[in-house]
């Protein structure tokens, strides 16, 4: 009977020591997949973010955040405080620019710029330029024109109009301002254009030359001045034709917390500064003279 039980026993080891081997021979068996590609083997990953080299060795640079410069515009003007900066301008508007140092990329993060008249970019320019730290009281603004496609006469009034905004923007905001103006010695302007009407230009039709209305003359009759090519001889502003105020240039008037307008959506104008005349001729709508 004893015997009897440790048959048993031995018989039901056996079979549990069997069934153990067998579930191991079933385990899954995980290997690595040969399409898996070790470290040496790993495919490039694009990240904009990174410079990649080209087949010739050279280093490709993502663009920067900022414009570049355009095919056609009349003239680069280079800003220099500290933060540099150059404008493209076509008609006395920026229609894009550089940030040329680090200092420029921290003031642009600020500016509206692009779309803008050269004033009111300059204007953003040298107040966030001052906030910023780098632009001290009585410090210079270097205005320079570094590249020219369009004639003399309206480079000059380019700087002219340039230098007049910072000095503009440094009163209303209560700092001390010196711009200076100089063009490149590298710039060629283009040719001036021929205006057969030039009055300057002497011919039998020369307006300033004494005729029947030359009130000099017997009989004449007094000439009346030219009108205000600004305004037309309306005697009002054409920026804002002639209200004072001009739609918020950084919201557009859609950010009731712009720090600029105080969520009005209006600015005070910046060619007349609120005064609803035209600044050329003072409101007169008379020909300024020179």
């Amino acid at each position: 009977m004893k015997n009897r039980r440790v048959w048993i026993l031995l018989i039901g080891l056996a079979l549990v020591l069997s069934l153990c081997a067998c579930g191991k021979d079933k385990e899954p068996k995980t290997e690595t997949p040969a399409s898996t590609p070790t470290e040496e083997q790993k495919p490039p990953v694009d990240n904009p973010g990174d410079e990649k080299p080209t087949p010739g060795g050279e280093q490709i640079v993502p663009d920067a955040p900022q414009s570049k410069e355009p095919e056609v515009y009349d003239f680069g003007l280079k800003v220099k405080i500290n933060p540099e900066f150059m404008l493209y301008v076509a008609d006395e508007e920026v229609i894009a620019y550089e940030a040329l140092n680090e200092d420029a990329k921290k003031v642009e993060q600020r500016c509206a710029l692009v779309g803008r008249d050269i004033e009111a970019a300059l204007d953003d320019i040298v107040r966030f330029s001052h906030d910023e730290g780098y632009l001290k009281d009585a410090g210079e603004v270097n205005l320079t024109i570094v590249n020219a496609n369009a004639p003399k006469s309206e480079g000059d009034e380019i700087l002219k109009k340039a230098e007049h905004a910072v000095q503009d923007c440094a009163a209303r905001n209560g700092f001390t301002a010196v711009p200076k103006t100089e063009v490149d010695a590298s710039v060629q302007f283009e040719p001036e254009p021929e205006d057969p009407e030039d009055p300057n230009q002497p011919g039998p039709d020369d307006p300033n030359q004494p005729g029947p209305d030359d009130p000099n003359e017997p009989g004449g009759e007094p000439r009346k001045k030219e009108g205000c090519s600004v305004c037309w001889g309306t005697g009002v502003c054409e920026r804002c034709d002639g209200t004072g105020e001009v739609e918020c240039l950084r919201c557009h008037g859609e950010d009731k917390d712009c720090d600029d307008c105080h969520g009005t959506g209006k600015s005070v104008c910046e060619q007349c500064h609120g005064t609803k005349k035209c600044p050329a001729c003072g409101g007169t709508g008379e020909k300024p003279d020179d």
